[in-house]
């Protein structure tokens, strides 16, 4: 990566992050780090010593954004699929696959990518004779928004060839109908398909990725890849993390140690999913779903399983992530990481819990004690939950446990620690899209300050992957991963916080134009 020498930032608005209200005027890089901060007349004299100088003409700086959970080979793959994210009826999903189909060599997969079928007139993944006339010459791959469920053509499901006794597979007088959710989806789709992507594909999917965040003035990612999901990909990111923009920090999603203590990362896990989703009705609920009395969602590990795991990861000394959307899962990860630091005990392992979406307030507390941390998503709240009502929510889960739905204030006030991310593709890259989220929470009760919204996505960022002594806040002898933006965050209207435009970033003291990023490179 790239580092400019020595620079001195004048006239901005520098917004440490350190400390709340702390602000600078000045800022120096030298050799990729911070070498000072202060007003302009303190830090002036470096002129003499070859700094050049550069009027920000009083925009805002802050630490570079830190996403704790996205997923970069599937954001990758689904920007370059056909987006299906504003159609309104099968229909207009068969005219957009039959496009692309045009345009690609006959056998040759045409991908689809973050629909939701909730959004269309028939409130139903397209089936498999549907894609059929409309795509007969090529296998057809469609995932829906949260990824928890997809549909196939008849010619892609030749080449998977899921067994019929898939769990999830979806069948119709005993054949598949070419839609499949958890936990097949996620037991056998994802490391089917990995496996036919050549890693040139994986590659250039990887580095859109990269580049898509850096436009929203990401500079550190946490890539939850590889495992059981994609096998191989984890060895394709780490392979290439000099030739990617941004510092990214590697989380295996597998179950398998050696794996990851022979790719010698110090953590584990990810989206190791405990449960599914809320919109596909497969995260595991102590009650039923509102809407479907009879439905509870479902685990995929028992209790053995989850507890031999993360005890000998624990055990090896690795930080260690699960996905887990719902109470039930929260409760089998939460009693297996109380076991294991029983067992073992172990000072600031911070351990994360994925998406801890509908936590009890015991859990929460026991987390407190434990020392675990929360690894949330605020903006899934306006496209899942409901921006104003939680109209979506509360149609899943009945009114009663809406005050439980993300609770942010609660989780901070209890001690957790969180770190904010974005889960993309679910949803794309965009912190300040997720601090204006956890500002504005649709329950007045759960909603959070500016400022402990912004150390989601920056200083509690950088802490949940032990690093904090180089990134997270804008102080000396840190990277200098700034973003710099057109306005203050602090200043405006808090439902105007995601309109602010990105002026560029720095990574490590290098200079990037959003208007000049490419995701293609």
């Amino acid at each position: 990566m790239e580092i400019n020498d020595k620079k001195i930032i004048v006239n901005a608005n520098i917004i440490t992050m350190a400390e709340e209200n702390q602000r600078h005027q000045a800022l120096a890089i030298k050799d990729g780090i911070i070498a000072a901060l202060g007003a302009e007349s303190e830090i002036a004299h470096l002129i003499d010593q070859g700094f050049s100088k550069e009027d920000f003409k009083g925009r805002t700086i802050l630490p570079g954004f830190i996403d704790t959970h996205e997923h970069l080979m599937a954001t990758g793959f689904q920007e370059t699929s056909v987006h299906l994210d504003t159609v309104k009826s099968i229909d207009e999903i068969l005219e957009l696959m039959s496009e692309r189909a045009g345009m690609t060599p006959e056998g040759d997969w045409v991908y689809g990518s973050y629909l939701n079928e909730q959004n269309i007139r028939e409130k139903t993944m397209p089936p498999k004779e549907d894609l059929d006339r409309a795509v007969p010459n090529h296998p057809v791959f469609i995932t829906h928004v949260t990824r928890h469920m997809c549909a196939f053509n008849t010619k892609a499901l030749e080449i998977l060839n899921p067994p019929l006794d898939l769990e999830g597979l979806d069948k119709k007088s005993g054949s598949p109908t070419g839609v499949i959710r958890d936990p097949g989806i996620l037991t056998f789709v994802y490391p089917t398909m990995s496996k036919i992507t050549t890693d040139d594909n994986k590659f250039n999917q990887i580095f859109a990725a990269a580049n898509m965040a850096l436009n929203k003035g990401i500079t550190t990612i946490h890539a939850l890849d590889g495992g059981d999901l994609g096998q191989g990909d984890m060895l394709v990111i780490c392979n290439n993390l000099h030739r990617l923009p941004v510092h990214v920090v590697c989380y295996n999603q597998t179950m398998d140690i050696k794996e990851v203590k022979d790719l010698g990362l110090p953590r584990i896990g990810g989206c190791i999913c405990a449960d599914g989703a809320f919109e596909v009705h497969t995260a595991a609920l102590f009650e039923p779903y509102f809407d479907e009395p009879e439905n509870y969602g479902a685990l995929t590990y028992s209790q053995e399983e989850m507890d031999e795991f993360i005890l000998a990861a624990h055990g090896e000394g690795f930080q260690i992530a699960v996905h887990c959307e719902s109470e039930r899962s929260i409760e089998q990860v939460l009693w297996a990481m109380e076991k294991a630091l029983t067992k073992l005990p172990r000072n600031d392992h911070r351990h994360r819990i994925e998406h801890l979406e509908l936590p009890t307030f015991n859990q929460i507390q026991r987390m407190a004690e434990s020392g675990i941390m929360a690894s949330m998503q605020p903006a899934f709240i306006p496209p899942f939950i409901g921006e104003k009502d939680m109209g979506f929510y509360e149609a899943l889960l009945g009114k009663t446990r809406l005050k439980r739905v993300h609770p942010y204030r609660s989780i901070l006030d209890a001690g957790v620690p969180i770190s904010g991310g974005s889960d993309s593709p679910v949803t794309r890259y965009d912190p300040l899209k997720g601090i204006q989220a956890a500002v504005n929470h649709p329950n007045p009760l759960q909603r959070v300050s500016v400022f402990e919204a912004m150390q989601m996505f920056t200083s509690t960022a950088a802490f949940s992957a032990f690093e904090e002594n180089e990134k997270g806040t804008l102080e000396t002898k840190k990277f200098a991963d700034l973003v710099v933006l057109e306005n203050d965050p602090f200043n405006v209207p808090t439902d105007q916080i995601k309109d602010i435009d990105i002026h560029s970033v720095f990574v490590k003291g290098k200079q990037h134009f959003v208007n000049n990023i490419s995701d293609f490179g």
